[in-house]
């Protein structure tokens, strides 16, 4: 994934998707808290919405799952904890 589509990308802008219980969404958890990164969070154990719309956008259930929004209002979806992470860490880390 080409980063220079999510120039100016502010925290508003990415939703974790995750549910309790989940090793790899544990993983994305702690590396927010290290990075003391505050992002929105959709728990889709909690919120059936949410599970809707993360199967409805990306195509599947799997979490964790990173939403991201383009500038362009287009979304894009990112599935795996270590690639998630370091998406993070290169647009949100001092």
């Amino acid at each position: 994934m080409a980063t220079d589509k999510f120039e100016n990308l502010t925290t508003a802008d990415v939703t974790l998707y995750h549910r309790p219980a989940c090793g790899f969404c544990s993983r994305v958890m702690y590396a927010l808290k290290d990075m003391n990164l505050d992002i929105p969070k959709e728990d889709i154990w909690q919120n059936s919405q949410a599970r809707t719309d993360l199967y409805k956008g990306g195509g599947k259930n799997q979490v964790p799952a990173l939403r991201i929004r383009q500038p362009n209002g287009d979304y894009v979806w990112m599935y795996e904890s270590l690639d998630i992470i370091d998406f993070l860490q290169q647009h949100f880390s001092e």
